[in-house]
């Protein structure tokens, strides 16, 4: 039976046509067009409503039975069939399959070296054409798999990123997008890079790059952990960096940038909550690290973004939502005019920065009047929750 939620999309469009409210305002800045919006917009009137279809636990024991203990990533076909990523490290098939009610179906892409096999995979979504690419960064290829799970492709790649923090994402028109851990040679910093790559892997340009803080060798370990968020659509790519602000950049899929998108915003101080939460889980480390620990006055404007299937934006902040546990994600349409904001559960990111974390390590994903949402219970378990939009 299912069970109205009371999560409402204060929206007042999703659509591409939604009008563009009185409070935006745009400008030309290098001959880029950027989009200046508001903190709110008075929306009083809801216009959808999520409702809980069904949950997928990993504590029930039809999916702990076929060794699914963890959840690496996930995505939805066309036809909404779901696809589990396991950890690379896992034993047994790396993928499995569910149908649109989350009954097993079957699983694919073993791990090995053979045709077909995966060694070290770095997950992907599905394309248009309900294919699934997985770059394979121990064996420096990349296994096109169809929806029936059989492999009905693969190339040999020179040039996949295979060091510890590397990923890599195919896009829609063949470029990848590389995310890669780099030394400056003259000061020995380490630098987390993203880069636009094309077919061969041969850099076509850099998109962003931030200084990963080295918690032995720092003097003070700041949390949250600075953070340069990325996600892509079927014909864009969004890239979001703390430290130009509430400024989302927005390019094609060949690296020229369409917009930018700004949003006016109230600085949101660190709780004592959040402060617990850290020390939770740095109770075990070292007196050395936890003495480093410090938290500044104020969160990043932001903390996660995905985008969805008709190219809305969706930006996780750090604001509160109705309930304890809920956060408030701002929704942008595709012309980057904010829309308003709805209210979420979910787990979609992670305190501390995980070097080897696929792009969109916690993912939601919007499909077929549906919201598929990550996250992860008081056990530690992580459950996959499908609602669907009225």
């Amino acid at each position: 039976m299912r069970k109205k939620i009371g999560l409402l999309f204060i929206l007042l469009a999703m659509s591409l046509c939604a009008r563009t409210p009185s409070a935006v305002e745009k400008i030309m800045e290098d001959g880029t067009e950027v989009v200046i919006n508001p903190a709110d917009l008075d929306r009083k009137e809801p216009l959808f409503s999520l409702e809980e279809e069904f949950v997928m636990d990993l504590e029930e024991e039809r999916l702990a039975s076929l060794g699914l203990t963890d959840i690496w990533g996930f995505d939805v076909d066309s036809e909404g069939s779901i696809y589990l990523f396991k950890p690379p490290w896992s034993d047994g098939d790396r993928i499995l399959k569910f149908d649109q009610k989350g009954d097993f179906l079957f699983s694919f892409a073993p791990p090995g070296q053979g045709p077909g096999e995966i060694q070290r995979p770095s997950y992907q979504k599905m394309n248009s054409r309900d294919l699934l690419p997985v770059p394979d960064l121990g064996q420096s290829k990349v296994v096109i798999f169809d929806k029936g799970g059989k492999a009905v492709n693969e190339v040999r790649v020179e040039g996949l990123p295979g060091a510890m923090g590397s990923s890599v994402f195919q896009l829609e028109n063949g470029n990848y997008l590389t995310r890669r851990t780099w030394v400056d040679p003259s000061s020995e910093t380490l630098y987390l890079v993203l880069c636009l790559c094309g077919p061969d892997l041969k850099e076509i340009m850099e998109m962003d790059r931030f200084k990963i803080v080295q918690p032995i060798e720092a003097d003070k370990v700041g949390f949250p952990m600075h953070i340069s968020l990325c996600c892509a659509s079927y014909d864009r790519i969004y890239v979001g960096n703390e430290d130009n602000g509430y400024e989302i950049q927005v390019y094609d899929l060949n690296g020229h940038i369409i917009r930018k998108i700004r949003k006016k915003y109230g600085s949101i101080k660190v709780d004592d909550m959040y402060k617990k939460e850290i020390g939770e889980k740095l109770k075990d480390s070292p007196d050395e690290l936890k003495n480093k620990m410090y938290f500044p006055e104020y969160y990043p404007p932001f903390s996660y973004l995905f985008a969805d299937d008709e190219n809305n934006l969706y930006v996780k902040t750090f604001e509160k939502g109705d309930s304890f546990k809920d956060r408030r994600f701002d929704v942008f349409n595709s012309d980057g005019i904010f829309q308003g904001t709805v209210n979420m559960e979910a787990h979609v990111d992670d305190p501390f920065f995980t070097l080897g974390a696929p792009f969109d390590s916690w993912v939601m994903a919007k499909k077929k009047n549906r919201l598929y949402c990550l996250r992860e219970k008081e056990s530690g378990y992580k459950e996959l929750m499908v609602y669907r939009l009225d």
